[in-house]
């Protein structure tokens, strides 16, 4: 599956960019460095004083109309199939070396700097009930 994120530049739809979620820290990075100019390899060009949001873009991941409004079922889709997690996994990776990184690994994508790394907690399975769950955290 190909993850996507979602830069929100304004408050209309057309200032919303949509980039591969393996440059998530470069957006991150721009966020923290409002001076700082990048291009994408989708060839969006911003600086970072421009960005006001990072969020997951379940549209672009899931190949559904970016027009759509989400349901309540399409949320549980999201969750059931771990899209969900895996984005705010990949969201909080990316902001961690976004911050603390070197610059030269801007240019290195977000999936080989994370290379081994699994997520180190489900947030939620369907095939678990909540007394499973409680058993499962620490005291």
């Amino acid at each position: 599956m190909n993850y996507a994120v979602k830069l929100i530049v304004g408050f209309r739809r057309d200032q919303e960019h949509t980039i591969d979620a393996k440059e998530a820290h470069k957006a991150y990075y721009l966020f923290n460095n409002p001076d700082a100019r990048t291009t994408f390899s989708n060839g969006l060009a911003i600086k970072g004083d421009q960005i006001q949001e990072i969020v997951p873009d379940y549209h672009a991941t899931m190949g559904w109309n970016p027009t759509h409004v989400l349901t309540s079922d399409d949320h549980n889709e999201l969750t059931l199939n771990g899209v969900k997690q895996k984005l705010q996994w990949i969201m909080s990776e990316a902001k961690e070396i976004g911050t603390y990184a070197d610059t030269e690994q801007l240019n290195t994508p977000l999936n080989l700097l994370i290379k081994g790394k699994t997520p180190t907690q489900k947030l939620y399975s369907g095939s678990q009930s909540l007394k499973e769950l409680l058993k499962k955290s620490p005291q």
